[in-house]
């Protein structure tokens, strides 16, 4: 396992009024400063993630947090799981466009994504790392319609409902709604 250096182990946070403080702030390996430790409002910190050879240089694409003190980060052909002590692994890879936008269902086991380029919304199986286009045909449109008779472009940001069963994608047509999950049943009344 490779050491962090000091430097890369310490750094400082503002103090009263946004002055840096005197004394280092400890971080985990991995990052240049806390970002899973102490912080101040405002402060903007540019994380050095750490892979399986080494320190990491991506083109991200999109960030997701899994609700437990990590993230999912997308990049252009891959979708990687951040921990929170900066180890970065591979989740899923996508042979044809790319991961965009993400979002990550209310129970952490799916995640989706927007890809810019394809014009289609797909499903991670986060377990599995299964990829899966739920919508969009592969064509730039606007039309409405289920699975691939949907078209979107140029779609970018997803965000989910809180019963994980809606995503609302931004696309050039404007704002999207996808059915992710059916939703429950409403309740039936058995005649008085």
């Amino acid at each position: 396992a490779k050491m962090a250096s000091a430097a890369r182990k310490r750094a400082r946070t503002g103090g009263a009024g946004g002055e840096a403080d005197e004394e280092p702030v400890p971080v985990a390996d991995g990052f240049e400063a806390p970002i899973f430790g102490a912080r101040v409002v405002g402060q903007v910190t540019t994380l050095a993630l750490e892979g399986e050879d080494g320190p990491l240089s991506l083109c991200q694409d999109g960030v997701a947090s899994d609700h437990a003190g990590a993230w999912y980060v997308a990049t252009k052909d891959s979708l990687l799981h951040v921990s929170a002590a900066g180890r970065v692994r591979t989740v899923a890879t996508c042979e044809e466009g790319g991961f965009f936008g993400l979002a990550i269902s209310p129970d952490g086991s799916m995640l989706f994504e927007a890809d810019f380029d394809t014009h289609e919304i797909r499903r991670v199986e986060v377990a599995k790392g299964e990829v899966t286009t739920i919508a969009g045909s592969g064509t730039t449109g606007s039309a409405d319609g289920v699975g691939d008779a949907a078209q979107f472009c140029n779609p970018a940001g997803v965000a989910i409902s809180p019963d994980g069963s809606t995503l609302l994608v931004s696309s050039d047509g404007g704002l999207r709604q996808v059915c992710v999950a059916a939703p429950p049943p409403p309740p039936s009344f058995a005649p008085i």
